[in-house]
């Protein structure tokens, strides 16, 4: 509702009631002159509203197709470039999400891209080891176990499956935004060598 200030100070808009997850867009004031020079009490042109995580959803979509995403890393844990056959390699990464920050609509919003899937490819033919965890340490459950079954020279790739979630700065839900996205990385060449055992008199 909006009145009028006749004297002294009066509220003369509250504004729309807009919940914690949206968006307050103000409302639009003019003020004019007579042609006599002598100004005109303030008019509401727009009663402003209550912008929702629904009215930004597309725009959000769009954005996130063409968010630059930095591809999640593959290490080692032995940084080397050797291994042997069936003891392979344990690779891991991280798994933190990547935050944009934009405006979609004239609402200040943060995009974010969240690893939902790797997939680890040895490079020597075998299956890929598909994870919805980034890997851990050797002895973990969580380790990941690229064994090498024979000699070579390979690399192993990573591709992180991405989604997407955005929110009005200030709030705290995020949303989901529909789609994927995908990036990769490789490691360097390992040389993989077969085991050979010796017998050693004593």
């Amino acid at each position: 509702m909006a009145t009028v200030c006749e004297e002294g100070t009066e509220l003369a808009y509250e504004g729309p009631d807009c919940d914690e997850d949206s968006f307050e867009l103000a409302a639009l004031w003019a003020v004019s002159n007579r042609p006599d020079g002598a100004q005109l009490p303030p008019e509401l042109i727009d009663e402003g509203m209550c912008v929702t995580p629904a009215d930004l959803l597309d725009a959000a979509t769009r954005e996130f197709r063409t968010m630059p995403i930095t591809p999640a890393r593959v290490s080692l844990e032995v940084e080397r470039d050797w291994a042997i056959v069936n003891f392979g390699v344990h690779p891991r990464t991280d798994e933190d999400p990547q935050v944009l920050a934009t405006e979609l609509l004239g609402v200040p919003v943060e995009i974010r891209a969240v690893p939902a899937e790797y997939t680890w490819d040895a490079g020597d033919g075998t299956d890929p080891v598909v994870t919805d965890h980034p890997g851990g340490q050797w002895g973990t459950a969580q380790a990941i176990h690229l064994p090498y079954p024979a000699p070579g020279t390979f690399s192993v790739t990573l591709t992180t499956t991405w989604h997407g979630q955005f929110r009005i700065v200030g709030t705290p839900t995020w949303t989901d935004v529909p789609g994927e996205a995908t990036t990769t990385d490789t490691t360097y060449p390992i040389e993989v060598h077969a085991a050979e055992v010796r017998l050693v008199q004593p």
